[in-house]
């Protein structure tokens, strides 16, 4: 029994698919060097917390859940208000509601915590300063879409 991969076969798909995988390698890449900057550059700050919750977010393999929260701050005379739990662009969800919920254990509306600002962003604050592997996974998606397009020309 052969195994058989079949993918776009007209110009145009294979066009789509590379150029889409590509473009998910540079998101990849656009939140990696975003998350590895803020966390290396970042200063300290006091913040107050003004919500937390959990959100519900659908995906294909079912129902997961995301911290979140909001908190307000001044860096170098100027007042923000930001809702970064994490660094970088890509949000990070959970299996189930209480293991969001942890990790804002310790972030209550009304207290006072350390926040997280990168300099050269300084309306981009966060609260916990935690590197994701989550842009290597993008990364890796958009390799396997943009191989899957070359794979493709091939049989053009």
């Amino acid at each position: 029994m052969g195994f058989e991969i079949n993918g776009p076969s007209s110009t145009i798909g294979v066009v789509l698919l590379l150029v889409g995988g590509l473009a998910i390698v540079g998101y990849g890449g656009y939140s990696y060097v975003t998350q590895t900057s803020a966390v290396d550059s970042a200063v300290e700050v006091n913040a107050t917390v003004t919500s937390t919750g959990v959100e519900e977010v659908s995906q294909r393999r079912g129902v997961e859940y995301t911290p979140s929260a909001t908190f307000e701050y001044t860096y170098e005379g100027q007042s923000y208000n930001a809702s970064n739990v994490y660094p970088g662009p890509l949000t990070r969800e959970f299996g189930t509601k209480e293991t969001a919920r942890e990790q804002l254990d310790g972030y209550e509306q009304g207290d006072t915590v350390t926040a997280y600002v990168p300099p050269d962003r300084p309306g981009s604050a966060f609260l916990l300063r935690e590197r994701s592997n989550k842009p290597f996974i993008v990364i890796g998606i958009g390799v396997l879409l943009s191989l899957g397009g070359l794979y493709s020309v091939r049989n053009l």
